[in-house]
Formats: C-alpha cells, structure tokens, sequence
C-alpha cells in the first residue's frame, strides 16, 4: 500500500514492504507466522497471523480475522465487505464515501476522521480512511477502512484496533500489512 506522509507514521511503508514474506515484525520481540485465508466462495483472500480466528461469512462480511483475546479490551479484528455497488459507483473515493455512510448509519457509530488518501493495494487504486470512535463497551478504537471498486462490485477492508497510543505503535503495522495484503481472486460474487 502506498500511504501519503499526511497519515504521520512513515513506519507503515516498512511493514507495508514486509507483505511480500510470511512474517511480520509487530513491535516485539518476535515474528509472528502467517497464513492466507480466503472467504467460502473464494472471491477475495487476505494474509493473517496463524493465531487469528477466521470466520466466512460472518454476517454481512465475506471474510472476517480475529485476534486472539489479550483478556482487556476488544481484540484487533479485519473485515472485508464483498457487495455490488450502484453504476454510479465507479471510483476508489465513491466506494468509501459509500462506506463511510453505511458505517455511520448502519453501525451506529459516530467516527472521528483522521485521515483520508488515495492508496494502492496489490497494484490496484483504492481509497482509504482513518478514522477513531467509542464501541458500545465505551472502549475508543481505531479503525483504517480501504476500498476498491471493480466491475460494479466493492471490496471493503477494515482493520480495527484500540485507539491507545502503544496500541497504534504495536498494531496498526500488523493491521496495515493484512489490508494491503487483500487479493481480489474473482471478479464478482
């Protein structure tokens, strides 16, 4: 994924670059083993740690990764939204501005943007957008939402974490490197 400096933390580029192994430094003192995994009607796939729960389809996600529980708090979590899209939705910004309502309205939450940019995953033009908010456990969490739009049909990614600063340092890097890492592997649903 190409992030433009205005996102303030170059370090994704380096872990961004890592996508292309099967282990990513997270922070610690370890790498973490990896694994793609594919949604059930292998339209899309994704590169998670071996530890993370998958579900397909979980709810209105087609693929949805889950982190182990740390016993505090929500655990990281990357969904992906597989659906057909109006005509008039043709663009990466039309897709997430798309998103972004549906986020809103639908999961009833009142997001704060962070950041919003034109990015690359796999070579291909997308659209992100960074934004925090309260769950409903009140906990404040961090999200990076990213869309692609192909052939009338858009590809959603969301990684979410908790919105603390060591969480950001230690997490956001894992999370940036899954989302770049989706590959759309059929066209449609």
């Amino acid at each position: 994924m190409q992030w433009p400096e205005t996102l303030g933390v170059p370090f994704l580029l380096i872990a961004c670059a890592l996508g292309i192994t099967t282990t990513v430094w997270t922070g610690e003192a370890a790498a973490v083993p990896m694994r793609t995994v594919h949604d059930s009607k292998n339209v899309i796939a994704i590169t998670v740690p071996t530890t993370w729960q998958i579900q397909s389809p979980s709810g209105r996600a087609a693929l949805k990764a889950t982190a182990p529980s740390s016993g505090s708090g929500l655990p990281d979590t990357v969904e992906v939204v597989v659906h057909i899209v109006p005509a008039e939705v043709t663009t990466p910004l039309a897709c997430e501005n798309e998103a972004a309502w549906v986020t809103q309205h639908f999961a009833h939450i009142t997001p704060v943007t962070v950041a919003k940019a034109p990015v690359t995953i796999g070579g291909v033009p997308a659209y992100s957008w960074t934004y925090t908010w309260q769950a409903s456990t009140t906990e404040h969490r961090w999200s990076q939402q990213v869309c692609i739009v192909r052939q009338h049909t858009a590809y959603v990614v969301t990684g979410t974490t908790s919105n603390t600063p060591a969480a950001r340092a230690a997490r956001v890097p894992l999370l940036v490197q899954i989302i770049d890492s989706l590959r759309i592997l059929t066209p449609k649903m």
